[in-house]
């Protein structure tokens, strides 16, 4: 009962630093704007030559209108195939992008594992002959288990070579940059093992999942338990997901704010408005940025630089 526990309060760990992260973020002041185009949620043919809802005559009358389908459009390759970095840096991407990918299988082996257990709980059995949906199931859990487990080992050991030999990399990799690394690296290299010899049907971590939703039940008809590897990667896997959050490798989850509150955030500053209430706010505050152009000393506040700069002007 023990791992269970740790499982359970590694989930509460998770769930807590994911939602500090958020508050923390719709908490901090109103952005500067960027002001690069193209934005992705602007309809029609805008969005793909960097066009503006302000290209309209009297924009400022007409209802503003978005595309969710231009977002998506553009997310799903960014997140899923990670494209930018393809574009940018494809000798990284080779390797960045299996082991990211494998983690995006493992997330929905873990939520297949779930979905599998589940079916447990409420009386069913998940195998090749329990009907059509069990078997999907059963099968799908297979699919995305052995190609998470094989395509994310092969993409951290990359990393981790590239971290060592490319000059670039290793001028800016900070000690926990290879900490994380090594953390996945040992996942799974106890966790891909643990499958090939131990568990190659998923029923042991099926029935690990199981035993955490009726807290320490038995799956019907279950042999046996997870064993020491499973145990072990049961173990890290709880781990993991406490940790991530905790860490800038949170960005798997945040970048929904970089893009939405900062790339791509255009909406206009009306008069009376909740920007031009946040934008006044940030003007009362006191940098003390040492750049002697700004001219801070911690005691002017942004509307007394800009006050000043405006006479020099």
């Amino acid at each position: 009962m023990g791992l269970q526990i740790f499982s359970y309060l590694c989930l509460i760990v998770f769930l807590a630093a994911v939602l500090a992260r958020i508050h923390k973020q719709l908490k901090m002041p109103v952005h500067f704007r960027w002001e690069l185009y193209p934005v992705q949620h602007e309809p029609g043919e805008k969005a793909s030559y960097g066009g503006s809802y302000m290209e309209e005559v009297n924009w400022w009358e007409k209802k503003r209108q978005k595309s969710l389908g231009n977002e998506i459009k553009y997310m799903v390759p960014e997140i899923l195939l990670l494209r930018g970095l393809r574009e940018e840096n494809r000798t990284l991407w080779k390797v960045s992008f299996p082991f990211h990918f494998g983690l995006y299988l493992l997330f929905a082996t873990l939520f297949l594992l779930s979905l599998g257990a589940l079916v447990l709980v409420f009386g069913g059995r998940i195998a090749p002959d329990a009907g059509f949906f069990p078997s999907v199931v059963y099968y799908l859990t297979l699919l995305t288990g052995f190609v998470g487990l094989v395509l994310g080992t092969l993409g951290v050991i990359g990393l981790v070579y590239r971290r060592f030999n490319d000059p670039n990399l290793r001028n800016y990799s900070s000690p926990l940059d290879y900490l994380n690394l090594f953390l996945f690296l040992l996942f799974l290299a106890v966790s891909l093992p643990a499958w090939i010899f131990f568990d190659p049907s998923l029923d042991g971590a099926r029935g690990y999942i199981h035993s955490l939703f009726t807290f320490g039940g038995r799956p019907s008809g279950s042999a046996g338990g997870i064993g020491v590897l499973g145990g072990l990667s049961a173990f890290l896997s709880s781990f993991l997901l406490a940790y991530i959050p905790l860490t800038h490798m949170s960005h798997m989850f945040m970048k929904y704010f970089m893009y939405h509150s900062i790339r791509w955030e255009d909406a206009p500053n009306r008069r009376g408005s909740r920007i031009e209430a946040e934008i006044l706010k940030n003007l009362g505050f006191k940098p003390t940025w040492v750049a002697p152009h700004i001219g801070a000393d911690g005691k002017k506040t942004w509307a007394d630089l800009a006050a000043a700069k405006e006479k020099e002007g």
